[in-house]
């Protein structure tokens, strides 16, 4: 199968500010759908390879943002080999994740137009003292809230896992990035382009990723729930997939992100059999016991870019820690069948019972074949699987924390498409799920790596093991979370890790560093 992908970047930028684009986008929130094309990227197939173990988790520290790298994120200049339709993967631009517009506008011969009255009346001049006041009033509202009321509290996007994972390496720079930046993002470098380049690349080797014309906010995320089917799959057909995404609840906070890597393959065997001969008990031969011992198990890797052709070590392993934790954890919680899919259309706003339009359905069936009925099938079966309500309570047995919390939708005369709606896409997913975990959150492996690579070229440096450490998460998930929810001020880093300030772009302005300093300078003058 082969597809046809039209570069979609503009050569045209945008006279808008951030925040008069947000301004707009607040204005026109609402839409009557634009079709969006998307943009090609792709996906990997690596076999991780064997490294070297490293200390747990220290008790310690902080957090960052940096939406989940998703696939959408990820943008191809060019494509390669089309590949079977098992590796086939949808994508949308970035900027189609976002929620869609409506115009507000009435008709105007056949051609439907925004409603900008309102933005563009705001970026007349206004009255100074009014603005002032108003300006002040936001100023203290901001004082008063959390940094996750502030940044990531609905309609903003969720918190991420590079959110929670950033503290552990300066919980203040990532302050400094979320209240200075503009967009909250960290400003773009060559390493990080470097960095983007080396990912883009080896996603290209997985998935051959296909445009898709979006018309709703609900066909952007139905695009994210087929990814993840089509990244299962893969897994079971090959025994790898990446760029698999996770969505879960972390002590009361729904928590999204993107794991690189997934595969059958233990990143070390020898590591994990002595990580299991440390735990385990004596064991009575039994039938299941055998059975359960042959079971596949999933392992997870994370990979990172470096521009030396050293490992790093100590401190500057955290964060990697941190994230691999944070992926194990949500994604057993998604095997086990624990992740309630209501709450996840809920913090997104989507609505589980909007019909896609037929364009997206034809594109989506186009990549996936069960979308569509046999013409000569029984159309009772069809009648019960066109049922939003029937699907669901068809999981319900296996998936009891999940389908039955979407509230019951109308009945709609049976036709020959099936996932219609994210509703109905939702037992599909937790088939897959069941499937590729038959074992629930055992079938996941208890070893993790990161794997480092160059770059210049993305050839491996190396890799380093450790084995999940849940206490260790949790001891950091509370310090975290009690920045996060503005029960404590950022931390900076600790003296012995200053060496981290020499790559920060707020060093100079930093308060924490200059007290640090002061304190250092005054304890020597003092002996």
């Amino acid at each position: 199968m082969s597809a046809n992908i039209p570069a979609s970047d503009s050569d045209y930028g945008s006279d808008f500010s951030l925040e008069e684009e947000n301004l707009v986008i607040e204005l026109l929130d609402g839409i009557k759908p634009i079709a969006i094309e998307t943009q090609p990227a792709s996906k990997v197939n690596q076999q991780p390879t064997v490294g070297i173990a490293t200390p747990l988790l220290p008790e310690k520290r902080s957090y960052d943002d940096a939406y989940l790298r998703d696939a959408s994120d990820r943008r191809a200049a060019s494509m390669g080999q089309a590949r079977t339709p098992a590796s086939m993967r949808a994508n949308i631009s970035r900027a189609a994740l976002h929620e869609s517009w409506q115009m507000a506008s009435m008709p105007l011969d056949g051609i439907d137009y925004p409603d900008l009255s309102r933005a563009l009346s705001d970026l007349q001049p206004r009255n100074t003292a009014a603005t002032s006041a108003n300006e002040s009033a936001d100023d203290n509202l901001r004082k008063t809230q959390s940094p996750v009321e502030r940044f990531r509290s609905f309609p903003r996007r969720p918190l991420t896992v590079t959110d929670l994972s950033s503290g552990a390496w300066c919980e203040l720079q990532y302050w400094y990035t979320l209240t200075t930046l503009p967009g909250g993002k960290k400003t773009r470098t060559a390493a990080m382009r470097g960095g983007t380049k080396v990912h883009q690349t080896l996603e290209d080797q997985v998935h051959t990723t296909v445009q898709v014309q979006i018309t709703s906010k609900e066909e952007a995320f139905a695009l994210r729930l087929w990814n993840i089917i089509q990244g299962l799959r893969t897994l079971r057909d090959t025994g790898f997939t990446r760029e698999l995404e996770v969505w879960g609840n972390v002590k009361g906070h729904f928590v999204n992100g993107v794991i690189d890597e997934i595969s059958f393959t233990n990143p070390n065997a020898e590591f994990g059999q002595d990580l299991g001969s440390q735990d385990q008990k004596a064991q009575q031969s039994s039938i299941k016991t055998y059975f359960e011992s042959n079971q596949r198990q999933v392992y997870l890797t994370d990979v990172k870019t470096r521009g030396s052709a050293t490992l790093p070590s100590g401190a500057a392993v955290r964060p990697a820690k941190v994230q691999l934790f944070l992926y194990h954890r949500l994604l057993s919680d998604m095997a086990a069948a624990k992740l309630d899919f209501a709450a996840v259309f809920k913090r997104y706003g989507l609505r589980a019972d909007v019909r896609f339009s037929d364009a997206f359905m034809a594109e989506i069936g186009s990549l996936h074949d069960e979308v569509f009925y046999d013409a000569d099938s029984d159309m009772d079966s069809s009648a019960s699987q066109s049922n939003p309500s029937g699907s669901a309570s068809a999981e319900q047995g296996r998936y009891p924390d999940s389908s039955p919390n979407l509230e019951p939708t109308m009945t709609s005369s049976p036709d020959l498409i099936r996932y219609r709606t994210l509703r109905q896409i939702v037992p599909l997913l937790q088939s897959e799920l069941q499937t590729t975990f038959p074992q629930g959150s055992k079938s996941m492996g208890d070893v993790l790596s990161v794997q480092y690579r160059h770059r210049s070229d993305g050839h491996i440096i190396g890799n380093q093991v450790f084995p999940v450490d849940s206490d260790a998460l949790n001891k950091y998930l509370t310090y975290n979370l009690a920045w996060w929810q503005g029960q404590r001020e950022p931390d900076g880093v600790a003296i012995e890790e200053a060496y981290k300030c020499r790559t920060c772009e707020f060093a100079e302005s930093c308060q924490w560093r200059k007290d640090k300093e002061a304190e250092f300078l005054s304890s020597r003058s003092s002996k």
